[in-house]
């Protein structure tokens, strides 16, 4: 049997898809989509999140965090909540947290508070991170590079994933280096992106997985379109063209190492 493929970046809990999101998921089973990380991006969307993962066990896990647009808000007073959050059962992930220095919709001095809260919080969890990261590849690989010392002393298998790595092979390999998953998007179907594409090729297979971002980002035959999880079986040929093998080991090898992040979270919560 066909391994299942594993979206590990979608958010199933934003507006553009939350009033439909048992169709969403139904129509990613239909696709050959297995299982779903979705990440909360704010307060109320993690809180979503994580009723989500516990509606669809199995199916749907969850990240819970607070991306770095919102590091010019009072996130301090949000924290006892989102640790809440984090130790919850269905929630594997923390994240989606990072710097942003592309947009720059928040101070950088904010931005690099609130990504050194929340490793600390994922680091008190147990739980893997997904990382947000644009503009700021080098900026970011110190405090990860601590943070996953950090996580391999607590015992924690991995740190976590790259969410939607748009920097070169060059600049990815340190994230490999240090245990982090590196995820390939939509944007690795685009007829001019050679440099997504020498990503997906050059990675070693164990640092590998895929992602849709939804609803954002979707595949070059989609584009104009909503993204929903069930378009990264696109992304997957595009990521099996470009290393010069078939479909089917693509997802089998994007799918364990997925696995393998989200059963981390759920080893790490059992030796708390």
């Amino acid at each position: 049997m066909t391994a299942a493929l594993f979206d590990t970046h979608a958010h199933l809990t934003d507006p553009k898809l939350a009033a439909e999101a048992d169709a969403v998921i139904a129509r990613a089973a239909a696709a050959g989509v297995g299982e779903v990380l979705t990440l909360g991006y704010d307060l109320p969307s993690s809180e979503a999140a994580g009723e989500l993962a516990r509606r669809f066990p199995g199916k749907v896990y969850a990240g819970v965090g607070l991306h770095p647009h919102e590091a010019d808000t009072n996130w301090e007073a949000l924290l006892p909540r989102l640790r809440e959050l984090a130790a919850d059962p269905a929630v594997a992930a923390v994240g989606e947290l990072g710097l942003d220095f592309y947009r720059g919709w928040s101070g950088e001095a904010r931005q690099r508070a609130l990504l050194a809260a929340q490793l600390e919080l994922a680091l008190e969890v147990r739980k893997p991170v997904c990382v947000h990261s644009r503009g700021a590849e080098t900026a970011i690989l110190a405090p990860l590079r601590e943070f996953a010392a950090a996580a391999a002393a607590r015992g924690m298998a991995t740190p976590g994933v790259m969410h939607c790595f748009g920097g070169t092979l060059e600049e990815a390999m340190p994230f490999a280096d240090l245990g982090f998953l590196v995820s390939i998007a939509g944007p690795v179907t685009y007829p001019k992106n050679d440099q997504t594409r020498a990503v997906a090729a050059g990675l070693p297979a164990r640092s590998l997985v895929i992602e849709t971002d939804s609803p954002y980002l979707p595949p070059q035959g989609m584009r104009g379109k909503r993204n929903e999880p069930a378009f990264i079986v696109e992304t997957a040929r595009a990521v099996a063209a470009a290393r010069g093998v078939s479909f089917e080991e693509v997802t089998a090898l994007t799918t364990d190492n997925a696995r393998r992040l989200v059963a981390a979270a759920v080893s790490g919560a059992s030796r708390r």
